[in-house]
């Protein structure tokens, strides 16, 4: 199939800007990503997000007392040595310092052990989705 379209709240996102759609989703990709930059940067690119948030975020993904240990949110994140499952942690944690109504998970587990999946399946059920 090569036609169709994609409507979010009946409207078909091709007639949305694109940078209207990037600002209105949020992903947790297969593969995590970090910036080259601090913890804070890491968790909330946008700089929108209190830092209340985004420790309550790394709170509920048990990585704040590692980040705290580290130095806290100014802390470089290549100092934090995240493990690859702790950095998928901690993108599901900057999805939480930036909520949307939209969250698109691309088989953000597949490459976790089971404990990290199983926590990552506890908090974006409770935290993510309230209403599932």
């Amino acid at each position: 199939m090569t036609g169709g379209t994609i409507t979010i709240d009946g409207l078909d996102i091709s007639k949305i800007p694109r940078k209207e759609i990037r600002n209105r989703l949020i992903g947790v990709p297969q593969d995590s990503y970090l910036l080259a930059g601090t913890v804070r940067l890491n968790a909330d690119p946008k700089q929108s997000a209190t830092d209340a948030s985004i420790i309550d975020a790394l709170k509920s993904v048990q990585l704040w007392d590692n980040v705290k240990e580290k130095g806290g949110l100014d802390t470089d994140i290549e100092k934090i040595f995240l493990s690859h499952g702790q950095k998928q942690l901690f993108c599901l944690a900057r999805a939480m310092s930036n909520p949307s109504k939209i969250l698109i998970l691309d088989e953000s587990t597949s490459s976790v052990d089971a404990k990290t999946d199983e926590l990552m399946q506890r908090v974006s059920n409770r935290s993510l989705c309230p209403l599932s």
